[in-house]
């Protein structure tokens, strides 16, 4: 039987091979996608350093760069996704620390122990956001440290009306806790000249010694959960009744 020129066509495109690419089916959710490509971001940052370019993201993510451009924009983008990341992983684990403490103390400690158990574990990652950060537009290490200082204001803040204090203090105190950290913790990662706990325990002491005597109302050490002194003691703190002036006597 002679097969008409319509037939010959049908069978044509029925046997033509398919389109490579993803599986058809139901087409994933967008945020479910952006995760996938911050951790092939994390992945590839790992593993090359931070240089990584968005070439060597786009690889590991096994896309084109025009996808990686269609969900964060740029470069600047990513790593503004990656320090929101990074922010929220850091601030978990302060959060934790306090949910079994509220002393002003142990938020020291904890941010200052939070932040370098960070960068001990992701140095790749710390220097790229990093280094993004000073060489290109983004505000990728603001971004980081304003999102866990405005966990340790809230904390700091109460405190300070616990007290009777101005909690007027509690934003720039968070923010002078986190540069700090910030900084501290940069040339810790760099030297390794001490242990990080050493390194806790010495920022710790610095700066607690510090917001004791400028004003965390007049906050008394006692035997507690503090940050250890030299001698290696605890100290916690409990309120006490502000001094009177030298004119009240």
């Amino acid at each position: 039987m002679n097969e008409s020129p319509s037939s010959r066509i049908c069978l044509v495109a029925s046997t033509r091979p398919s389109r490579p690419g993803r599986p058809r089916g139901p087409r994933r959710d967008r945020d479910e996608r952006r995760t996938e490509l911050l951790d092939a971001a994390e992945r590839a940052i790992r593993r090359i350093g931070p240089q990584a370019s968005m070439d060597d993201i786009a690889t590991e993510a096994g896309v084109t760069k025009p996808i990686l451009y269609s969900h964060f924009g740029d470069k600047a983008g990513l790593v503004s996704a990656l320090a929101a990341r990074v922010a929220a992983r850091v601030n978990r684990t302060v959060t934790e620390a306090l949910s079994r403490s509220d002393e002003p103390s142990v938020v020291v400690s904890s941010t200052i122990e939070a932040f370098c158990a960070f960068i001990e574990d992701e140095p790749q990652l710390y220097r790229f956001l990093v280094q993004s950060a000073k060489h290109g537009s983004d505000l990728s290490g603001p971004r980081l440290m304003s999102d866990i200082a405005s966990q340790i204001a809230v904390v700091l803040g109460g405190a300070l009306r616990r007290v009777g204090a101005d909690s007027g203090a509690a934003e720039p105190w968070a923010a002078a806790i986190v540069g700090m950290a910030f900084g501290g913790a940069s040339w810790w990662v760099e030297r390794r000249s001490m242990s990080r706990h050493d390194l806790v325990s010495y920022l710790s002491q610095l700066l607690w010694s510090g917001l004791a005597g400028a004003g965390l109302g007049a906050l008394e050490r006692d035997g507690g959960e503090g940050p250890a002194g030299a001698d290696g003691a605890r100290a916690g703190i409990r309120a006490v009744p502000d001094r009177p002036a030298s004119g009240d006597r």
